[in-house]
């Protein structure tokens, strides 16, 4: 008889709790996350980061320690977490902009455009004139004016609309104009209007394909079009070239141990260059002593050697041995002490 507080466990319920109890994981890697996560979405502030080789050179400034694995993983997330913002904003120069995102400045007092021609409107009242002003218009009212401000200043002339010129500022226009009422949306929702920035995206697209013909086409015009307009314009990488974090962190340690060989190499001889006149002049005088001792050394043999008579002194010329009487006495020996091999024939 089991007590009240006993329950009998069935095999039918003691599987199905064996096979939760394997679904449970306590490991410490797992608690981690089966896959990695990045924050894709991180704020950019610095406008360091807009040049494309920010974070390689950052990653040459690491220092060669325990750590640096470590650190290398912190600027590659750090990297990660950027490439949207940067993507979005880099190319306009919008990272820390001064609040007029790279748009003109315009007279808001001036009539919009669909009024500016009314000749009516230069004699009227100051108030009547307010009510037809960009100011109190529609934000379409404000958008047309950027784009003519930024078409004017790099179209060929006048009725220019179909030039490569016209096509980029008007994308640029565009682009930026966007972008501040992305962020406008975002300062009451933090949620991003992915509706706005995939437009924003496409327009980007668009303006750099725009950018590759006229480079091919004029590349002073080209360049002109980017200082006016104050774009950047970088060839984005075949997906098939971007690297992973495993790639990207080879290479990165790869190149900060041939920059630190170098520089110990650098350092190396450096120090080798210090005072080498004086160590140059040093060992030429040691050379020198030791000259001179070898010459009286052989000096002193060669009066042993006359003392003793094995060699005449003063004499004059060089001495030629006797080639004749060596060959006849070679001649000799080989007619005395040579023997023919069976097989040789003789001619004799």
């Amino acid at each position: 008889m089991l007590p009240l507080y006993a329950t009998r466990i069935s095999p039918l319920s003691y599987s199905s709790l064996s096979s939760t109890l394997r679904t449970f994981h306590a490991s410490t890697s797992l608690q981690r996350g089966r896959t990695s996560f990045f924050n894709k979405h991180k704020k950019v502030t610095d406008p360091k980061k807009e040049d494309p080789d920010y974070f390689e050179k950052q990653a040459a400034k690491l220092p060669l320690d325990g750590h640096y694995l470590d650190a290398l993983i912190l600027l590659w997330n750090d990297k990660i977490g950027s490439e949207r913002e940067l993507m979005m904003k880099a190319t306009d120069k919008l990272i820390q902009h001064d609040g007029n995102y790279g748009l003109p400045d315009l007279d808001r007092t001036q009539p919009r455009l669909d009024f500016e021609d009314i000749d009516a409107l230069k004699d009227a009242p100051e108030s009547v004139k307010k009510i037809f002003s960009i100011d109190f218009g529609e934000r379409k009212d404000l958008t047309a004016a950027w784009k003519r401000e930024l078409v004017e200043s790099v179209n060929k002339h006048k009725f220019d609309k179909n030039s490569l010129q016209y096509k980029i500022a008007w994308s640029t226009s565009l682009i930026r104009n966007w972008t501040m009422l992305a962020e406008e949306i975002q300062s009451k929702n933090p949620k991003k209007p992915v509706w706005l920035t995939h437009r924003i995206f496409l327009m980007l697209g668009y303006r750099r394909r725009m950018l590759r013909y006229l480079r091919e086409q004029d590349t002073d015009e080209f360049e002109r079009v980017l200082d006016v307009l104050k774009i950047a314009y970088h060839v984005p990488k075949q997906p098939e070239h971007v690297k992973t974090r495993k790639a990207w962190s080879e290479n990165a340690l790869k190149k900060r141990v041939e920059a630190e060989k170098e520089r110990q190499l650098e350092e190396l001889h450096e120090k080798l260059k210090e005072g080498r006149d004086e160590k140059v002049a040093e060992i030429d005088k040691n050379v020198a002593a030791l000259k001179n001792e070898l010459e009286e050394i052989n000096q002193r043999l060669e009066n042993i050697a006359i003392i003793e008579g094995t060699k005449v002194a003063g004499v004059v010329g060089k001495y030629q041995p006797k080639l004749v009487e060596e060959l006849s006495e070679n001649v000799l020996h080989s007619l005395l002490f040579y023997h023919k091999r069976p097989d040789e024939k003789s001619y004799s």
